[in-house]
């Protein structure tokens, strides 16, 4: 995007005396998918999309586009400013934001990962495809690998830009009746252990095959890194969201300052230098702040933009999502301090309970009180005297989060990255009382 001052100033200068805001959003990606030991699909996107918000006397506008020839520049702002001029006004609008210093924050970008060719990521499916078929076992998952560059530019003067790579390995291996499963994300494709990661999940589908039927009830459960982050990654969004709780609707109103969680969750979104890094700043162009929301249990804060900022008469920590947003700033590069242990040690420390490799179909039942439902999947096991004993068939759970984690007894020392509403860095945990509502036929 070397010409985006030049398309920029076009835009600018065709919004005219309005206030207009400007995303620039580059993606180069590609994939390459496999399943039954083969390579099924290869695709590859390389898309600059640009979405342009208009302010004028309380009213506001928003077009898309991914063209920037200077006829559809025109095409696309006479639109916005049609469709401008019909809009209601909102007395609650903010006007855009002037420029604020930013952080430099990490940089993630690694130009080799970027350009990653589709041999690459072939022989990388290649070496899991090849040892499951030595040994009578399946595998299917993706590959894949790119960049990112995002721009946010306004009328007023400001320009925030960020660049990163990124690549993701994930696989599921299937043995008759057994399942295994392993992921990783990283800016650096060099940081993926593809050997471990495949090892792992032809390990745990074999040792699933055959699993036992286990009564629905209340369990002491061990969940590695990926289960873990699927239920707090609900408890953080839904609890420390700063509309969520400009609104009321939070089950942190309230409760800010008080022990609510066990005293052995500690949580931040730090997007700068914490383990979970990103954007260093928010979709308006201001600055992201690291902001504590848990600490030994503690309820310290929620994230905010500019307009729950007002709402609740504090400081932006700099967490807006793209204008209009219903769901409001949300933290997105969340850090869960690690405790001691493995998850080896994890286990040993458990005298009865289940493994939980991987959490799927998660969804919210009720916002207030983080309820949820789900279910295991890829490698559910029975923990008995310290051991894992055998595999048994799936559950699905119906579990309110606050009351999970206050029956957090044992955190893990090794946090990895996990991918999801953004992402996160997480250890394996230890939830005692935790409520499998059903069993499953498989």
């Amino acid at each position: 995007m070397k010409n985006i001052e030049t398309v920029l100033k076009k835009i600018f200068k065709l919004a005219g005396r309005v206030q207009c805001e400007v995303l620039v959003d580059h993606k180069d990606w590609a994939l390459t998918r496999f399943a039954d030991n083969v390579i099924s699909q290869n695709v590859a996107s390389n898309a600059v999309n640009y979405s342009v918000r208009l302010l004028d006397d309380g009213r506001s506008a928003k077009v898309s586009f991914n063209q920037d020839s200077d006829e559809a520049l025109k095409k696309a702002l006479c639109s916005g400013l049609e469709i401008l001029k019909k809009q209601k006004k909102d007395p609650a609008l903010l006007p855009l934001p002037k420029t604020r210093p930013l952080p430099a924050g990490q940089n993630l970008y690694f130009k080799e990962t970027a350009a990653l060719e589709p041999a690459w990521r072939a022989e990388r499916a290649g070496e899991l495809a090849r040892a499951c078929k030595r040994a009578g076992q399946v595998a299917c998952g993706t590959v894949e690998n790119g960049s990112t560059e995002l721009i946010v530019a306004n009328s007023l003067g400001l320009l925030a830009r960020y660049r990163d790579s990124s690549a993701a390995y994930s696989v599921t291996v299937r043995d008759r009746d057994g399942f295994g499963w392993a992921e990783r994300t990283a800016f650096d494709a060099d940081d993926i252990p593809f050997a471990e990661l495949n090892e792992t999940a032809r390990r745990k589908a074999a040792a699933s095959r055959n699993p036992k039927e286990a009564k629905p009830g209340r369990y002491t459960v061990v969940l590695e890194p990926q289960a873990a982050s699927d239920l707090l990654a609900y408890l953080c969004v839904y609890g420390f969201g700063g509309q969520l709780y400009a609104d009321g609707r939070s089950f942190a109103c309230g409760k800010l300052g008080k022990q609510v969680l066990s005293p052995l969750l500690t949580i931040e979104d730090n997007a700068l230098d914490g383990g979970a890094p990103g954007l260093p700043f928010d979709f308006e162009g201001q600055p992201r702040s690291r902001v504590t929301l848990i600490e030994g249990g503690v309820l310290k804060s929620p994230v905010h933009d500019r307009k729950t900022a007002k709402k609740c008469k504090t400081a932006s920590t700099g967490h807006a999502l793209p204008q209009p947003s219903y769901m409001g700033p949300i933290p997105l590069n969340l850090s869960v301090k690690p405790g001691r242990g493995t998850l080896a040690d994890l286990i040993k420390g458990t005298e009865r309970g289940v493994l939980v490799t991987q959490f799927h179909y998660t969804n919210l039942l009720k916002a207030q009180t983080v309820e949820m439902t789900g279910m295991t999947r890829n490698g559910t096991f029975m923990i008995e005297n310290g051991r894992v004993t055998h595999p048994v068939k799936n559950f699905r759970f119906t579990q309110n989060m606050v009351e999970a984690f206050k029956n957090l007894s044992a955190v893990g020392g090794d946090a990895v990255p996990v991918g999801g509403w953004g992402l996160m860095s997480c250890p394996p945990m230890r939830l005692d009382n935790f409520n499998f509502s059903s069993s499953t036929k498989f």
